[in-house]
């Protein structure tokens, strides 16, 4: 199993205890993957987004228009 290097030793300790070959990868390894998500709160008119440091994207603010 690929892990990045950031997962705690403990846990990386007992999954191989558990029987996984467990390899190393960087902090942040493009190799697990990666996300970006939005998510529209209809009822409050605001949009919510995040983006994985793997990815190039980001998630902006959106400035608020007319109050």
């Amino acid at each position: 199993m690929e892990l990045e290097s950031r997962v705690p030793a403990a846990i990386r300790a007992e999954l191989a205890a558990r029987g996984h070959q467990v390899e190393l990868r960087g902090d942040y390894a493009a190799s697990v993957g990666g996300g970006q998500a939005v998510l529209r709160d209809f009822a409050a008119g605001v949009n919510y987004g995040a983006s994985d440091p793997r990815k190039d994207g980001a998630a902006v603010p959106q400035l608020m228009r007319g109050k």
